[in-house]
């Protein structure tokens, strides 16, 4: 898996950049690749997106209130399968989301459509009402629910979807 990622550069279909004018910018696709869809992170991206708040009991055992842009339909916005699209070889396509230092973390893309579950996937730019801290962003993914916070990825810069093959 991590050699299928560090080949995203070359093989992506779709990148979405938060540029000067935010336009997309597409590649040539590649059919051998297994990239579906790869993503930058940055505001652009976020922008006109509905936006949604969760509260959550960090680590450190305090309550804090993050507010962002459901990953699963930043996804879908961006040309990833959702709903019924995410039949047959579908349901095997995942996300692997990275941050600045190469830190990563998978999800399953079934886990992400709000058509499929009710499960919070959200990539979170505001902490408490202001903007994430160098420390932990400026994008962090943030998962109510979980008991680890081991896919709670700070400083967020990129997500890619793949096809398991």
């Amino acid at each position: 898996m991590m050699q299928r990622f560090t080949s995203v550069a070359v093989f992506v279909m779709l990148v979405v950049s938060g540029g000067a004018n935010g336009n997309a910018q597409t590649a040539a696709p590649s059919s051998s690749s297994g990239v579906v869809l790869q993503l930058t992170i940055s505001e652009s991206a976020l922008a006109n997106l509905p936006r949604r708040t969760v509260t959550v009991v960090e680590e450190n055992g305090q309550s804090a209130a993050y507010s962002g842009v459901d990953l699963g339909v930043l996804l879908a916005k961006n040309g990833a399968p959702s709903g019924t699209a995410i039949r047959g070889h579908a349901v095997a396509d995942y996300v692997v989301v990275r941050a600045s230092d190469g830190y990563r973390a998978v999800f399953a893309l079934c886990e992400l459509d709000p058509s499929i579950t009710d499960k919070i996937v959200l990539v979170a730019d505001r902490r408490n009402g202001s903007p994430i801290g160098s420390q932990l962003g400026p994008f962090r993914i943030v998962v109510p629910g979980e008991k680890h916070q081991m896919r709670w990825v700070r400083n967020v810069t990129e997500v890619a979807v793949f096809t398991a093959t």
